[in-house]
């Protein structure tokens, strides 16, 4: 049993995922194309995170690019307005509750991982929050 300061959601309210989503904040290392940091995020360091986010039953391990590409696009679609965050990545942890994301930060191996960071991003920029999400919509459909 997990104890309720370790659970997900809010007190009291309802739509909620009940799970804690934690999202960081990444930017490439310097003098990184875009195509070389995809490559080693993708096909290297998270390759070896999969397991051990495994271990302490993740839900979900994704990561989303924001690159030249991505830049330029929305800045067209939106007439050269948009106020674009400077990162180049977003890590996304889909945990059950707290105490599995603790347990994650805290596992000796996982915590090795960070010594891989120099080979793609720049570790002083990285940012974080984390918490539930209210959800509307999912699947196409509205959520009831």
């Amino acid at each position: 049993m997990v104890p309720k300061t370790f659970q997900a959601g809010y007190p009291d309210t309802s739509g909620f995922r009940k799970v804690v989503k934690a999202s960081i904040m990444v930017k490439k290392k310097q003098g990184l194309s875009d195509a070389q940091f995809i490559d080693y995020y993708n096909n290297h360091h998270a390759q070896k995170a999969v397991p051990l986010l495994l271990r302490h039953g993740i839900i979900s391990y994704s990561l989303t690019y924001h690159l030249d590409r991505d830049r330029k696009l929305i800045q067209d679609i939106m007439h050269n307005k948009a106020q674009l965050l400077d990162y180049d990545a977003i890590c996304t942890f889909v945990f059950p509750d707290y105490l599995a994301l603790a347990k994650f930060l805290y596992d000796k191996e996982a915590a090795a991982l960070n010594g891989d960071h120099h080979n793609f991003m720049d570790d002083s920029q990285m940012k974080i929050m984390v918490g539930d999400e209210y959800m509307l919509i999912e699947n196409g459909e509205k959520v009831e």
